[in-house]
Parts: C-alpha cells; structure tokens; sequence
C-alpha cells in the first residue's frame, strides 16, 4: 500500500521534528526563545553596569564640571559606565540627604563640598543625614581657596590697607557674597572677627551677582573662589589683595596669603572630596580610593584642576576619613560664630 498523504494544504515536517502548540516547528521557537533571553540577560548586565556620580549643583557649576571629568576616566577603570545625575538645592544638603539612602554597593558615589559636608548641619535648621555616620569617605579630589578683592577705586591693596580703611569709614563699607551661610560670608566673618573690624553683609543668590556688583562699585569687598572671580580681575575692576589658604595659589603667584599679611595661622578653603554610602564594603572603598587618587595625580587631570581654580588633593580613604571629622569641627565652630542660621 503507497503511504497515506497528509490532509490537502499541509506540509509534512522532516523525520523527527516536532510542532509547537501553534503550529511553529520546536526548533524555530527553541531559537527565538534563546535569542529574547540572551538579549534580555544582555540588557540586565548593562543596567548593573550603569552608576550614578550623585552632584548636589546644577550643571556647570565647578563642582559638576569636576564630576564630568571624574566620570570620563573613573568609568572605564572600574568597567562600567558612570553618569552624572544632578540634584541641586539647600546648597549640595538636597542630595546628600537622598544619597544617604542610596544602594551600599560601590555602584552610587557623591562628589560633594565642603559647604554641604561640614557647614550646612550647623547651618540650616532640618538637615536629615550625619556627614560622619551616614557616608564613607572615598578620597579628596581639590579644594579651591578663596580671594579677598575689592573695588580697584578704592585706594587698597593690601590687607593692612583695607583694615586701615574700614576703620577710617564707620558703618561705610558692605561686603557681598553669594548667599547667608556661604563659604564666602563664613570666610568673611572669621576675617572681621580675627581683625575686630566691621563690614555690612550684602548676599545675593549666587556668585555671579554679587562679583557683578562689586565690580560696579555697588559694594566694595568679597571673598570667592578664583573660578568665578577670574573674569573681574582680569577686566581690572576687581583687584585681589589676599587668598584663604596658607599657601599661595599658583594662578596669582603675586598676591600672598592672609597668614603672610599678618593674620597668622589662616586658612579656611573649601574642598570637595567623593564619597559612597554608610555601609558600602571596604574592598570596594579602596578600590574606588586607589583609582580615585591615580586619576587625581596625574598631570592631564591636575591640569584641568587648576585651570579652574583649584588644587588637586589626592588622599587615601582614611586620610580623608579623619579629614571630614576634623573639618566638621572646624566650619562648625565658624558658622557658630557666624551666627548664621538658615531653614
């Protein structure tokens, strides 16, 4: 007998070669299945190799330039892909309240200030993380020390002249700095205290403002960093006459510190240093901590540090560890002093 044929418009499969419930032969399905998990395990790997650099300043603000930098070559070390996601508010504390309670596992870093590290819990009223219980401290990267300036119409140029002249004009001179709290206001107030003499406090919301008005003669004295000041010395309306830290800056190599012109002992610069999640496991600290401060001294990045402004600060995590808890003190005793209170 000749083979019974299959019903009218089907096809019959090779020896051996099942169908699915739908029709499909096995190993088509077998293939597309393998292919859709492969794709979604391939999906899964790059989404746990995707990190976040947390940054409490909006974009373009130098702390967030610095972050960019850091991601570019932190990254591929560390072989995954490192994005920048800003938060800012409350001066940096925005963020680090969120970052606080971010993932432990090496995956979430913070660049964070000074300011928001060590100032603000003494500053603003509600502030909801400890900077020394809640993180743990990875490494510093710069700090960027602050320029005493004034008007260029003013017959100063020196910090003995500007002490002589506020002296001589009672209730005369104003100071501005980018905002109550500020480095720069906390930096001033040490000054006058350390001097005896007074100024009156103009804040403004930002730097940019209030370097503008000094440069208008609207006020006669601040403190800021180079970055921002930069642009107004170099137009001449603005000359520096000191800077905070106990040593020279090297992009005004002319101007001497406050300590060189007589107030022994000064040095209050703000930094910014990255950090991690309390919890997060100490391989995975030193790890970030070696790679950290190989990119910090190398020449390429040390560059771009001081092209803004600043100076590279490299440190192991437990340098920066005892760091963070000696400068918490420190801001904290001159915000005190400050009598600067924020909500």
């Amino acid at each position: 007998m000749s083979p019974a044929r299959p019903p009218e418009g089907t096809h019959s499969l090779p020896e051996g070669q099942a169908r699915s419930a739908k029709g499909a032969p096995m190993n088509i399905v077998t293939r597309i299945l393998g292919v859709v998990l492969f794709v979604a395990c391939a999906g899964a790997q790059a989404q746990k190799e995707v990190g976040k650099m947390i940054v409490g300043y909006p974009p373009g603000q130098s702390v967030d330039v610095v972050a960019r930098l850091l991601v570019e070559r932190l990254g591929p070390s560390l072989g995954r892909t490192l994005i920048v996601e800003n938060m800012p508010g409350q001066a940096g504390s925005v963020a680090l309240a969120a970052f606080a309670r971010m993932p432990a596992d090496g995956s979430t870093l913070t660049l964070s200030a000074s300011a928001a590290l060590a100032g603000n819990p003494f500053l603003y009223s509600k502030i909801r993380y400890d900077s020394v219980r809640d993180f743990e401290p990875i490494g510093l990267v710069y700090d960027a020390p602050l320029v005493l300036m004034v008007n260029s119409k003013l017959p100063i140029g020196s910090l003995r002249e500007l002490l002589d002249h506020v002296r001589a004009h009672p209730g005369a001179i104003n100071y501005s700095s980018p905002g109550n709290g500020s480095v720069s206001h906390l930096a001033m107030t040490e000054l006058m205290r350390r001097t005896g003499i007074q100024m009156t406090h103009v804040p403004y919301v930002g730097a940019a403002k209030s370097l503008t008005d000094l440069a208008a003669g609207e006020v006669q004295v601040s403190f800021d960093a180079y970055a921002g000041a930069q642009p107004f010395l170099a137009g001449g309306k603005v000359r520096a006459i000191a800077v905070s830290s106990s040593e020279r800056v090297s992009a005004l190599r002319s101007i001497p510190t406050l300590s060189e012109s007589g107030l022994e002992g000064f040095d209050l610069v703000p930094w910014v240093g990255m950090l991690a999640p309390a919890g997060t496991p100490a391989q995975t600290v030193e790890r970030l901590s070696l790679e950290l401060s190989r990119i910090v001294r190398s020449d390429e990045f040390s560059q771009r540090i001081v092209s803004l402004g600043g100076r590279p600060r490299a440190s192991s995590a437990e340098q920066f560890k005892a760091f963070l808890r000696s400068e918490v003190a420190r801001w904290g005793a001159v915000v005190k002093e400050s009598g600067a209170k924020l909500e």
